[in-house]
């Protein structure tokens, strides 16, 4: 069930949070900074929090002894006028999933649909097709997955072939289903499309979920469920959102915007591993998509994706229904 926030609370946490981000996310030890409900003992409490995500807290004795030594990395939670939480964990980017292998989602698929392997040319790895868009100008009909799975590089020029499989995979120029057409990065957004060729068809599908019904918005406390190469389908609820993510892309420096935190969902044990980045989080009830995935962590399990609707803005496209 969705938790029942108050616009006026809303407003103020977010108003907090850009504060935050301000004073902490070039802080080398801040990993995220969101609005979303406190974790108390590893569990989710209903008191909405400013969340500072830190790659390691200081254990309470040491804590005198930290400022002494870091005084710099010192995050002052009295600085903020809304309720702190500071949460312990890092979120890598979740592309080439060391090996794991999820049957009948690294192969060739004809026609394409989300939840399966894909990558650019230039890079032994794989990612996530999350999907099929058009353009929202010209109609043309377009893969969308993340930057660092279809770009990956400054370098990448328009045009770069993307295959399916991925090369991490198996994929080889042969199997080229898509040229690289552009993608969200000057936006805060890892994301990328890239226009697809008549090699094959698609669907609107998701592997072993269904139809994508639209695109909505995201809201705490929400049931999600996604189609990822690696981890296959696996449900989780957003406990956190407007997030931003720091993240240097092999020197290019960037913050990440519109992120959402989610976590495993009752009896459920993981949400994503390597290999997942792409792939779209829907709505379970409803099948609206309303996050792009884009990174992970394992202890504690949790995923990070991006607002579907901030990333189809940022693209400029829409979904084909």
């Amino acid at each position: 069930m969705m938790c029942a926030l108050k616009p006026s609370e809303i407003r103020s946490a977010r108003a907090a949070r850009d504060l935050a981000s301000a004073l902490y996310l070039r802080n080398p030890r801040v990993t995220l900074v969101d609005v979303g409900l406190r974790i108390t003992e590893g569990e989710l409490t209903d008191e909405l929090a400013v969340r500072l995500h830190v790659s390691q807290k200081p254990v309470s004795f040491e804590f005198e002894s930290f400022q002494d030594r870091h005084p710099g990395l010192v995050i002052e939670k009295e600085r903020i006028p809304f309720p702190v939480d500071i949460v312990e964990s890092t979120y890598p980017l979740q592309w080439n999933g060391n090996g794991q292998q999820t049957v009948n989602r690294s192969g060739i698929f004809d026609p394409l649909r989300g939840g399966i392997s894909v990558s650019n040319e230039w890079f032994y790895n794989y990612g996530t097709l999350g999907g099929v868009v058009k353009d929202a100008d010209t109609g043309d009909e377009m893969v969308l997955s993340n930057w660092h799975v279809l770009v990956g590089s400054a370098y990448a020029p328009k045009g770069l072939r993307i295959v399916q499989p991925g090369c991490g995979d198996g994929g080889r120029p042969a199997n080229t289903i898509a040229f690289l057409e552009r993608d969200g990065m000057n936006q805060g957004i890892d994301a990328a499309v890239a226009r697809l060729n008549s090699a094959r068809a698609w669907v609107n599908d998701e592997l072993e979920i269904g139809d994508v019904a639209d695109v909505a918005e995201p809201a705490i406390g929400m049931h999600v469920i996604k189609s990822g190469r690696a981890s296959a389908v696996t449900e989780g609820v957003i406990d956190g959102l407007y997030g931003e993510y720091p993240i240097d892309y092999g020197g290019l420096s960037r913050k990440i915007k519109h992120v959402c935190h989610i976590v495993p969902a009752t009896n459920k044990r993981e949400v994503s591993r390597g290999g997942d980045s792409g792939s779209w989080w829907l709505d379970r009830d409803t099948h609206q998509a309303v996050a792009l995935h884009f990174a992970g962590a394992n202890d504690p399990e949790s995923a990070l994706a991006m607002d579907m609707r901030h990333v189809f803005e940022a693209l400029g496209v829409t979904l084909i229904l």
